[in-house]
């Protein structure tokens, strides 16, 4: 097929341009910082894993080279995020949520918990971490 072809062949040229993509240290820090901001929110169970990190990093510099751009900002970081995890994440159950270890009440936790998504999650992240000048 042509048009599997003409995919394929486009896929390649901009994997070979995002290689050719800097990484500041200062976006690499915050790409990194939402990943930990992540693996520690109350509401993450699981899912955010090396993989989805690679992808993260590997997303934000096909989107510098989808722009034109020979490095990554923050904003294509904040913009690869919730790409990359919103369908990742798997949210706690309230039994397990973290501050039931210090007797929390389990309705109230439910209740936060109820209305949480992974989408709201990785906002939330995003949100807290601070982002690069």
């Amino acid at each position: 097929m042509a048009t599997d072809h003409a995919v394929a062949k486009d896929l390649s040229t901009l994997s070979r341009l995002a290689q050719s993509v800097a990484i500041k240290a200062e976006v690499r820090r915050y790409l990194q910082d939402i990943v930990v901001f992540l693996r520690m929110h109350r509401a993450v169970d699981g899912g955010v894993t090396a993989r989805a990190s690679r992808d993260f990093e590997q997303l934000a510099s096909c989107l510098a080279a989808l722009h034109g751009l020979s490095f990554v900002t923050p904003s294509l970081v904040a913009l690869a995020a919730p790409k990359v995890y919103a369908h990742r994440i798997v949210l706690t159950r309230p039994e397990d949520e973290r501050s039931m270890q210090w007797g929390s009440n389990i309705h109230v936790v439910t209740a936060y918990l109820s209305q949480l998504t992974p989408a709201k999650v990785v906002a939330d992240v995003l949100s807290q971490v601070d982002v690069p000048i």
